[in-house]
C-alpha cells in the first residue's frame, strides 16, 4: 500500500521548483558542507590532478541542481520504480555522509568507500534509468557520472597518500620527495 502511494505519479505534481530549492538546502545542511576546510586539505597534500578550490562549489552546485531536476522528472514519471527510487535516495545519502567522514572524521577511507558507493549508485541510476525509459532522469545524472570518475581518483590518492586520523593508520603508500 505505501509502495503503491509513493509510486503514484499524481502524489508528486503538487510539488513547485521551490521545493526543489529547499530540498538542496536542507540536504547541504544534512552534508556537513561547512566542515570542508583548505587547511585540513593543506595539511594532509592534494592530488597533482586535483582541481583548484574554487572550482568544487560552482560544479558540485550544479551537479545537485540537476540531481534535483532529475529527482522531479523521476517522481513525477508514470513508472516509479523502487529500484529507481532506492538507488536515487542512496546518491543523497552517500552525498550527504561524504564531508562528515572525510573532513569532520578525517578519514580518506571512509571518505573513499563514501565516494566509490556514489559512484555505484549512480551507475546503477544511470543503468536502471535507461533500462526503464526514464532516458530524460539518465541523461540529468550522465554529467554528475564523469565528475564522479575524477572524484573516485581523488578520492583513491586521499586513501592511498593520506593517513587516516579515525582508523589510526599511516598512509598505505608514500610519496617519492
Amino acid at each position: 500500500m505505501m509502495w503503491h502511494r509513493l509510486a503514484n505519479a499524481s502524489s508528486w505534481s503538487h510539488l513547485r521548483w521551490y521545493h526543489g530549492v529547499l530540498f538542496l538546502l536542507v540536504m547541504n545542511l544534512l552534508s556537513g558542507g561547512w566542515l570542508s576546510t583548505r587547511s585540513y586539505l593543506d595539511s594532509v597534500g592534494r592530488p597533482p590532478f586535483m582541481p583548484p578550490d574554487g572550482a568544487f562549489a560552482p560544479i558540485w552546485i550544479g551537479m545537485q541542481i540537476l540531481m534535483v531536476i532529475a529527482g522531479f522528472q523521476l517522481v513525477r514519471s508514470k513508472s516509479l520504480s523502487p529500484l529507481l527510487l532506492g538507488s536515487y535516495a542512496s546518491l543523497w545519502a552517500f552525498f550527504s555522509m561524504f564531508s562528515w567522514f572525510y573532513f569532520g572524521l578525517h578519514s580518506p577511507i571512509l571518505g573513499f568507500l563514501t565516494t566509490v558507493g556514489m559512484f555505484v549508485a549512480n551507475a546503477l541510476n544511470l543503468y536502471f534509468g535507461f533500462k526503464a525509459s526514464q532516458t530524460k532522469y539518465a541523461l540529468l545524472l550522465t554529467p554528475l557520472m564523469v565528475w564522479l570518475v575524477l572524484a573516485c581518483c581523488i578520492a583513491g590518492w586521499q586513501f592511498l597518500y593520506t593517513p587516516d586520523e579515525f582508523f589510526q593508520m599511516a598512509p598505505l603508500c608514500h610519496r617519492a620527495p
